[in-house]
């Protein structure tokens, strides 16, 4: 199987070495303070020859038969075999200005390396598992690493990549104080975590965890990671263990045998945020959830489950809302500090059917689901599934809004474009959204939604370049740039866009 081209691979169709089996001793350096800036259009995209991190052209490799369940991203994994710094792209400067008043215009795009027919995993190689905004640059999680473009001009600020050998295989969705966590690990085995600094563009500690090995031609299984605080929580398996997120040292390990001794239980799903961890467990009868403290890894409290309340996990932590489970087909509103159910409902809400597919599924990796969805105190604010608009190529959708005290359906939005849409955050503003057009007659829009009717009013139009840029994917927005960072590459054509 061969890999997609990089843009700086100096012959189409040249083969590469495949990753090294087994982890590496540490992690190469990211580009430090004073060195070049990667280039934009035009230019080299890998550093020069003498500048530290820079790599020998990739010699020809033997072909490999069979798939790899972690497939490292782009056409990066030539310079990571070698050991070598990061150059998954080159950003194209498009405009470089901004739109007129109510219109925004594309600043530059990163695009996808040339696809190649070579079956599924063609997207599974370019899958994103984390993005963010980080002062001037937008940082992209991918298999080879993390890489940061700089907002003003699309220039690449810096890249931090995967220890040689291996690929990121997860990232915690959250940050505190610019600082998460990624997991890597080779083709067999995802066991490794790392702590990363948004600023710097470095990470900064890795730790091992104990991780399943791959079996045949399964999937590769992830860990449950999340950062709650000051601490990294990983679960893999039936261990879960926590770290600090400064310099990673184990704050504490458990098992679910440990927690729930000869019930035989056996942990399902992890979510934590802020200063709450949530573990739900599978019992030879019925099920759990537990609060734990992030901190000590001890209980706070515990909700022993019966058959028809057990749950396959966490939908969110703050607030606290379970999924459904076998036989059960509730989400169930928890109390944070106590974990007693304080409400449910059940899709559909009120005749209205929920979009409930994590954009983040993966035919390769078998990790955590990322769920798109706003919420506060009361009320979840949800996609609706989306219908097909005739004679379109695309289809559209709505947000709901769902009242957690009571389980019913509060409102459902009004006066979108004909398009899905995409939930960016609920500010004191109320809600503000994407909706992701096509590319030839419905640009893509901008717009706030009311939390109180679920009115629709738009705030910007986007470029048709940019219609379907936004489904599936984290679209961000600070003062008046819009950051499209898509999820996979099955309908988008950038692994970045940038609109101002």
């Amino acid at each position: 199987m061969t890999n997609p081209q990089s843009p700086w691979q100096p012959q189409p169709g040249a083969q590469v070495p495949p990753p090294v089996q087994g982890g590496h001793p540490g992690w190469p350096p990211a580009p430090q303070a004073g060195q070049p800036a990667y280039p934009v259009a035009g230019q080299p995209a890998y550093p020069p020859q003498g500048w530290p991190g820079a790599a020998p052209q990739p010699p020809a490799a033997r072909k490999r038969r069979g798939r790899l369940a972690l497939l490292i991203a782009g056409g990066l994994v030539a310079v990571l075999a070698v050991g070598a710094g990061t150059a998954w792209g080159v950003s194209r400067l498009v405009s470089g200005g901004s739109g007129d008043d109510g219109e925004l215009a594309t600043a530059w795009v990163l695009d996808f390396p040339e696809r190649q027919d070579t079956g599924l995993t063609t997207y599974d190689q370019q899958d994103m598992f984390g993005a963010w905004l980080a002062g001037d640059t937008v940082v992209r999680a991918q298999g080879d690493g993390l890489l940061a473009y700089r907002l003003s001009d699309g220039g690449q600020a810096w890249g931090a990549p995967a220890p040689e050998g291996t690929s990121l295989c997860v990232a915690a969705q959250a940050v505190t104080e610019g600082r998460g966590a990624v997991a890597a690990g080779s083709d067999r085995s995802c066991d490794t975590v790392a702590g990363f600094d948004l600023a710097s563009g470095k990470l900064t500690w890795q730790a091992k965890f104990p991780a399943p090995a791959r079996e045949g031609r399964d999937a590769l299984a992830a860990p449950d990671l999340s950062v709650a605080g000051q601490q990294v929580i990983v679960r893999s398996g039936d261990t879960m263990i926590g770290f600090s997120l400064a310099d990673g040292k184990q704050l504490w390990r458990t098992t679910g045998e440990k927690l729930l001794p000869g019930r035989g239980c056996g942990f399902k799903d992890m979510r934590a945020a802020a200063d709450l961890v949530v573990v739900t467990y599978g019992c030879s009868i019925g099920g759990e959830v537990d609060g734990v403290d992030p901190a000590t890894g001890k209980v706070r409290w515990r909700q022993r489950l019966p058959e028809t309340k057990v749950t396959d996990g966490v939908l969110s932590v703050r607030p606290l809302i379970s999924l459904p489970g076998l036989g059960h087909e509730s989400y169930t509103v928890r109390d944070p500090r106590t974990g007693r159910q304080t409400g449910s409902f059940t899709d559909p809400v009120d005749g209205t059917e929920l979009w409930d597919v994590p954009p983040n599924r993966s035919n390769a990796i078998d990790g955590p689901a990322v769920y798109q969805f706003l919420a506060d105190d009361d009320t979840l604010y949800y996609p609706t599934f989306p219908k097909n608009v005739p004679n379109s190529g695309r289809s559209a959708n709505q947000i709901i809004a769902i009242d957690l005290a009571t389980g019913k359906r509060r409102w459902v939005s009004s006066g979108h474009s004909a398009s899905k849409v995409e939930l960016i955050r609920r500010d004191e503003q109320g809600l503000l959204a994407w909706e992701t057009g096509d590319r030839r007659k419905l640009p893509p829009r901008l717009v706030r939604i009311d939390p109180a009717t679920g009115t629709v009013s738009p705030v910007a139009k986007g470029p048709l370049s940019a219609g379907f840029e936004g489904e599936e994917a984290k679209v961000m927005e600070r003062d008046g740039v819009v950051v499209i960072v898509p999820w996979k590459h099955v309908v988008a054509d950038r692994a970045i866009t940038v609109l101002r």
